[in-house]
């Protein structure tokens, strides 16, 4: 038996002002990590005990691990003769050290060695021990000035902890359950190791695994180091992600290096997006992360969001609102400007703008009127077609009620200072007029670029009551398209006018109209 000055190599009592701020829990997993590490990837088991019994909150920690080669290198902060790695928990044994200086009493044990840390006449003395009963690995016995109610404190704390599968991991003698991962995502993440040679803590990346948990019933998502909790996971779906390496940390251990946990956020939200609700995946840190994903990924993002059909929003410069116009194509109109960073960067990379999807579906459209109209001229070439004109009257009625609808826009097209181009007229079936899955109205009618009037064979209106308020209104409506090819202000302004030009056409030429068209009267 050896006996020797003080506990530590350092100022104890200014080390224990330093760690008596930190709480209980955070300062025992010191041991249970350091146990942990011991086992590595072995099988074995680590125990953790606590009570409270005269007066003194009682901590046993033990564990089946590789044991300690030098009792005496526990007394000396930042002392280690182990090579480190980015697979440890632990940091030189610096842990130990620090719940060491806030303990009234400590037996380490190891194999047949013990070292005792006590108190005698006021003064910390160390004291080496023969062990009575060795056992494997190590063994800490420690009493702390904390109150009862601590013992609650450790069983919330300990009871999260994700065990490793080589371990069982006994708290007050109840094992808790080992909780498998939900999903794995490889990746490659900064972590920690201490280079001797520059005596200086390198933060380089490795690969990795992150280990996605699912979150019992009112926990907190928290980011685990190997298992152990470090902190809060910032993030709002009920995974924790377990990193299978060291998580920079830092000198204090009790906040992440800046930007890591975005860095999670960003190797995981592709995998776990499937999982969101569309109300989480415009969460602002589902945009930070997404900001930094590969483009697959950050489209995927914007369809969770905000749907397939989002488009960004045009500001309305006072003629033009394409907004407009891209809500009647049935998409989605998303304010940019509104958007957090990360969405905002993203939505301008991959949304097109109202102004794209109007000009685009417009395009798509006339490509498409453009492919199934035709004249009568050239109509025996379907059966389709041939069947339609018959039931609208047939051959000359169709022609007839043609002539008239181009007849009219070209009077209202020819209403302003700087007439248009002639006005012809098309045939088509409106009922193919959905647009490569775009929800728009059925085809009706379409003005096109060089003033040919497409009209509809299966819009009863302009076969069976051409001269009616429906078959007109949807007349002026197209020729309003000679000027305006959007749905503004103007355009609005542009049918209004046009609606007056209209009645006047009817009323100064009703007498021309019945004899140019005979039979074309809706009879009451």
């Amino acid at each position: 038996m050896s006996q020797g000055e003080g506990w530590l190599q350092i100022s104890t009592h200014g080390f224990a002002s330093f760690n008596k701020s930190r709480p209980p829990g955070h300062l025992v997993k010191e041991l249970v990590q350091n146990s942990f590490d011991a086992i590595g990837e072995n099988s074995g088991t680590v125990t953790l005990d606590y009570y409270t019994e005269d007066g003194r909150f009682h901590v046993y920690c033990r564990d089946t691990g590789s044991g300690l080669d030098d009792l005496d290198d526990l007394r000396v902060v930042y002392l280690t003769h182990k090579t480190d790695s980015h697979l440890k928990r632990g940091r030189f044994g610096r842990g130990f050290k620090e719940i060491l200086s806030v303990a009234d009493e400590a037996l380490v044990g190891s194999g047949t060695n013990g070292l005792h840390f006590k108190v005698e006449n006021g003064e910390q003395v160390t004291q080496k021990v023969t062990l009575e009963n060795p056992q494997k690995g190590a063994t800490v016995n420690m009493l702390f000035p904390w109150p009862e109610e601590t013992a609650q404190e450790f069983d919330s704390y300990f009871s999260a902890f994700l065990i490793p599968h080589n371990i069982t991991f006994l708290l007050n003698t109840t094992p808790v359950p080992v909780r498998s991962a939900h999903y794995s995502v490889a990746t490659s993440l900064p972590t920690e190791i201490y280079n001797t040679e520059s005596s200086s803590w390198r933060k380089p990346r490795r690969k990795t695994i992150i280990e996605l948990v699912e979150c019992r019933e009112n926990e907190l998502p928290f980011i685990y180091e190997m298992g152990i909790p470090v902190a809060s996971a910032e993030w709002s779906v009920p995974f924790h992600a377990n990193i299978l390496q060291r998580v920079p940390m830092n000198p204090n251990r009790d906040a992440l290096a800046s930007g890591y946990a975005k860095r999670i956020h960003a190797a995981s939200l592709s995998t776990i997006l499937p999982d969101l609700e569309k109300e989480e995946a415009t969460a602002d840190w589902v945009g930070s992360a997404g900001a930094k994903c590969d483009p697959k990924v950050q489209k995927d993002i914007l369809d969770k969001a905000f749907g397939e059909n989002a488009v960004r929003s045009v500001p309305n410069m006072g003629k033009r609102d394409y907004d407009h116009d891209a809500e009647r194509t049935g998409a989605q109109i998303i304010k940019t400007s509104q958007m957090s960073g990360g969405f905002r960067e993203m939505a301008r990379e991959h949304l097109p703008s109202a102004k794209q999807r109007v000009e685009r579906v417009a395009e798509e459209q006339r490509q498409k009127i453009t492919e199934q109209s035709f004249t009568l001229e050239s109509h025996n070439k379907t059966d389709k077609r041939l069947l339609w004109i018959k039931n609208q009257g047939g051959h000359d009625h169709v022609n007839k009620c043609l002539s008239f609808a181009v007849w009219f826009c070209q009077h209202l097209v020819n209403s302003t200072d700087d007439p248009g181009m002639p006005v012809t007229g098309a045939l088509a079936l409106g009922s193919d007029g959905s647009f490569d899955g775009f929800d728009v109205d059925i085809f009706m009618a379409h003005w096109s670029d060089d003033n040919i009037l497409t009209l509809a064979l299966d819009e009863d209106c302009f076969w069976q009551d051409p001269f009616g308020a429906l078959a007109l209104s949807i007349l002026v409506h197209e020729a309003a398209h000679s000027r305006n090819h959007h749905h503004g202000k103007s355009f609005g302004n542009e049918v209004e006018r046009l609606a007056g030009v209209a009645a006047q056409t009817m009323f100064l030429n009703s007498s021309y109209i019945q004899t140019q068209w005979p039979g074309l009267m809706k009879q009451a």
